[in-house]
């Protein structure tokens, strides 16, 4: 059995061609995405394959998705296969849309996850389950992921969750379920944008991850873009209290899409791996995102442990 388990969504990323607006283009290229699925992909390429629970669409998309989580060597154990049509996200270049992804397509497909069939038997032997906040946007996901996060906090699985806060998606009270799904997990991932805009915290960077600590976690970690990353952690961390950072690297960035997914690969597989080291921890997951922001599109450009491990070698 897999030491990792992700859940969460699976979708098609629609990237418009460099240059152009999406009130005048010429065309979409397709790719693969959902930041869960990107995390699940990530840690694969990492050396540190997970379990996936996800839902597929029976349309053509829904099969696309299908064949690139396999060829990524994703085992389909939890990877269902449901009737309807694969959500879409438009992808916005940067500057010139109010929001970054706008979504498109049946939420039921992608998002409606059934609370009643959460893969128990995946947690068995599992030390680490990461949730992704999307899901949350459902009824029924909102149901199925706590569900899943009670029930690995239960096993003493480490439960992580990406706070992800889509504002085009969510409904009145999801607000309140972002925080209950906080309180049931020990490590929270997310950025001041996201943070703000569920109305958790106001503020920036420690300040920030202190802010959210209240909520339950005993690890939160807050991603900085270009300028890198730090962590926040209380007493109970296993790591250690106080705060950890890392700069980042400086690169030639093509497509930030997917790079907070990468990161938190990288800084799920040093750490369910059982590295306390959480400096370098983060400096790894800063390596594994900066490789990624140097092609097009999420998923695709995910890097390999050994491109990771070669690149922080030839920044020494």
């Amino acid at each position: 059995m897999a030491d990792i388990l992700v859940a969460g969504e699976t979708l098609v990323d629609l990237l418009p061609d460099p240059g152009e607006t999406l009130s005048d283009i010429d065309g979409f290229s397709h790719r693969p995405g959902g930041a869960p699925a990107n995390v699940a992909v990530g840690l694969s390429r990492l050396g540190a394959g997970p379990a996936f629970w996800t839902r597929l669409g029976a349309d053509p998309f829904g099969k696309f998705l299908g064949e690139t989580l396999d060829g990524e060597s994703i085992d389909d154990s939890h990877v269902e296969r449901v009737e309807g049509n694969t959500t879409l996200a438009v992808v916005s270049p940067p500057g010139v849309d109010d929001r970054r992804f706008r979504f498109y397509g049946s939420r039921d497909v992608t998002f409606g996850f059934d609370p009643d069939a959460i893969p128990t038997d995946a947690l068995n032997d599992c030390s680490w389950v990461h949730l992704g906040g999307v899901a949350l946007t459902h009824p029924d996901g909102r149901a199925a992921m706590r569900r899943l996060a009670a029930a690995a906090s239960d096993r003493d699985c480490t439960v992580s969750f990406d706070v992800n806060y889509r504002p085009d998606l969510v409904a009145d009270g999801d607000r309140e379920t972002v925080r209950a799904v906080l309180a049931d997990s020990d490590v929270a991932f997310a950025s001041d944008e996201d943070v703000e805009a569920a109305g958790l915290s106001s503020r920036e960077g420690a300040a920030l991850g202190r802010d959210l600590l209240e909520f339950g976690p005993h690890t939160v970690v807050v991603t900085l873009g270009a300028s890198g990353a730090l962590a926040v952690g209380s007493a109970d961390a296993p790591w250690g209290d106080g705060t950890a950072s890392h700069d980042g690297f400086s690169v030639d960035a093509v497509d930030a899409t997917g790079a907070g997914d990468a990161f938190t690969a990288g800084l799920i597989a040093r750490l369910a791996a059982g590295a306390t080291d959480l400096d370098a921890a983060l400096a790894f997951a800063n390596a594994t995102a900066a490789l990624s922001v140097q092609d097009r599109g999420g998923m695709t450009a995910l890097p390999t442990r050994g491109a990771v491990e070669a690149f922080r070698e030839g920044r020494r």
